[in-house]
């Protein structure tokens, strides 16, 4: 089995790395792409020392798995010249994951939608993606009929400029001119909270915020799903936290809500203590908290749920997908 990396020197990129090696056992090969400023850098994958390959048609060579974290332009671009030469492209860009023919798919949820046919399979949004491992479970038991999420999203969703930005902020509220000063954001992000995540879109919501209404009706697989979103991004490195009031067809059982997330692989519910993005950072599971019943119907549950927006938002739902694929030997057929 052979598998591409393409970004592989991004935050998420060396995230996919580390997982893969896990994963997959030593005899899988290995291809690492990303730009031509990295071109000839080394990496190593199960202590093995790998050249950085410029992405480029040239170096494109057949592979069974080509997991893409380098942006949608370069997704847009390149990724059916990895499946011409007979890969499955896994991609965290936004550039297919409304198509009808692409699925859409977290792990734990709908990979079952993933066959031999689909060799283009997006990963869903960052946010959108921990917020439906939460509500999964209750849409098996009480069906969702509506959801109002407001998400507070960490700088490193934007990438390492972004991460970079914040940590000279930082030095320099501290010390000032001891960092560049350069802002990633159009306002300081610091010790802040912008309340706009995205870019904006014509109808005054952001791309990120129409992300959340459109991808989770279709991994949900809820056309009529109401969503009235809003994302804010916070001073936070990593660790995406949704405030959400989900309104059901059903009347909500607080405890048995609480069991369904608890049984739902992926998914942890924290009795006892507030999870933030400090506890979610490096962690696998989508933690969800202070759970409770509407104050004004008996249909409307509202929950906390944070997660580490580089794992399950990105980089582990990308290489617990590609394990799929070869378990299943879907890439074989």
């Amino acid at each position: 089995m052979n598998i591409a990396i393409v970004g592989a020197t991004g935050l998420v990129g060396r995230k996919i790395i580390k997982l893969c090696e896990e994963f997959f056992d030593s005899s899988v090969e290995f291809q690492l792409f990303a730009s031509k400023t990295s071109e000839g850098k080394i990496l190593s994958v199960n202590d093995k020392d790998l050249p950085i390959k410029e992405l480029n048609i040239r170096n494109i060579e057949p592979c069974d798995i080509a997991l893409f974290s380098a942006g949608g332009v370069r997704s847009k671009e390149y990724a059916n010249e990895f499946v011409d030469r007979g890969a499955f492209v896994i991609d965290n860009s936004s550039t297919f994951r409304m198509n009808d023919d692409i699925p859409l798919v977290v792990y734990g949820i709908n990979e079952n939608t993933i066959n031999e046919k689909t060799k283009i399979i997006a990963n869903p949004n960052c946010t959108t993606m921990a917020l439906v491992m939460a509500l999964k479970p209750l849409h098996d038991i009480f069906k969702l009929v509506g959801i109002v999420p407001v998400s507070y999203q960490a700088v490193s969703g934007s990438g390492k400029d972004a991460v970079e930005s914040l940590n000279n902020e930082l030095l320099n509220l501290q010390n000032s001119g001891s960092a560049p000063d350069e802002k990633y954001y159009k306002t300081q992000i610091a010790k802040n909270v912008i309340p706009v995540a995205g870019n904006m879109t014509e109808n005054g919501y952001t791309d990120e915020e129409m992300k959340f209404s459109n991808e989770s009706k279709k991994i949900l697989n809820i056309p009529n799903l109401i969503v009235e979103p809003s994302n804010a991004r916070v001073g936070v490195e990593t660790g995406h936290g949704i405030f959400c009031s989900a309104t059901f067809e059903e009347d909500v059982d607080v405890d048995k809500a609480i069991e369904s997330i608890n049984l739902f692989e992926g998914v942890e519910y924290w009795a006892n203590d507030f999870p933030t993005p400090v506890d979610a950072e490096g962690n696998r599971n989508i933690f969800v908290s202070r759970i409770r019943s509407g104050l004004s119907s008996k249909k409307i549950l509202n929950f906390w749920a944070v997660g580490d927006n580089l794992l399950k938002g990105a980089a582990l739902n990308a290489v617990q997908i590609a394990s799929y694929i070869q378990k299943n030997d879907i890439y074989s057929r």
